[in-house]
């Protein structure tokens, strides 16, 4: 029962490792980008003709959201968050495809656009795997723990829920005591 619960933990560990990793890469390709469309966007829009700005706020729109929903996917861990990272991705590279934003390439987002879509979908195959292995791991007993004497505890715990309020003072007063007849 012991090398069960050491296995489960390791794996338990593994997955998390592996959901932060996936967070620190949405971070990594996000915030940074996000950070330098702000800034040479708002110089490109300020510097001309305001007919950027659908293009500016929907790409920081986007951006937000790949970020939001990649983080939502990660610490969700359902399977309904897994996926929504892929057509926001999508839309982001088709909103650089039909509008030509001149403030985004100077930070090169045409090579980007790709990468998210990568990332996009590479997190969503390896979270699909590691989801399944997480929703297994919480069937198992002991989950989040694994270890032996918490589930002692909590069996302890269970046991004198079942017994009636006033059973733990009646027991506890038969053993100071010793017999029953002087109540």
């Amino acid at each position: 029962m012991e090398n069960n619960y050491a296995k489960n933990l390791t794996m338990l560990k593994k997955c998390q490792k592996i959901y932060n990793i996936i967070f620190w890469v949405y971070c990594i390709s996000c915030i940074p980008t996000a950070v330098m469309i702000l800034i040479y966007g708002t110089l490109a829009l300020a510097s001309s003709v305001n007919e950027n700005v659908f293009s500016f706020t929907a790409t920081m729109i986007l951006l937000v959201a790949l970020f939001v929903t990649g983080l939502l996917s990660v610490y969700k861990k359902e399977k309904r968050f897994t996926y929504l990272p892929i057509p926001i991705a999508i839309l982001l590279s088709l909103i650089q495809c039909f509008d030509d934003m001149f403030f985004l390439n100077v930070i090169t987002l045409d090579s980007m656009e790709s990468l998210y879509i990568v990332i996009a979908v590479a997190s969503s195959i390896i979270l699909t795997v590691v989801n399944k292995k997480y929703r297994w791991l919480e069937q198992q007993d002991g989950f989040p723990y694994f270890n032996e004497r918490f589930e002692e505890n909590k069996n302890k715990v269970s046991e004198q829920k079942k017994n009636s309020p006033y059973q733990h003072y009646i027991d506890r007063y038969k053993n100071s005591s010793g017999k029953m007849d002087e109540i």
